[in-house]
């Protein structure tokens, strides 16, 4: 897991993310449920990011709190995550979660997949 010296969280979760996913949690009524966010082989860049719910944590989670949520990142994903941003972004061209990844030396047109 990586150490940040200065006290930073690994990731930083915004107050669009917080309040979207409280959202999405008070319509699923489950106090259990967490934001995990994953990395995973494909896309169009090489990697590509995931969003789900989960109820439970596994043994290698990171779990970040922020405000009335709960985000887990696995040790792999972390690996490529660590240092980015998480937003959430209400658009005329659509909803969806963005990441801004110091990690990812490209990206896809569609910011959902990278390379490293």
């Amino acid at each position: 897991m990586p150490v940040f010296a200065d006290g930073q969280p690994p990731i930083h979760i915004s107050d669009a993310v917080v309040s979207k996913v409280g959202e999405l949690l008070a319509e699923e009524n489950d106090p259990n449920l967490r934001l995990r966010i994953f990395v995973t082989g494909g896309g169009c860049s090489g990697f590509q990011y995931g969003f789900s719910f989960d109820d439970t944590a596994k043994e290698d989670d990171l779990e970040v709190a922020r405000g009335a949520i709960k985000v887990l990142v696995d040790a792999m994903s972390l690996q490529y995550l660590a240092g980015a941003e998480i937003d959430y972004e209400d658009s005329l061209e659509g909803s969806r979660f963005v990441i801004r990844n110091p990690n990812a030396t490209s990206t896809c047109g569609c910011g959902s997949s990278f390379s490293v």
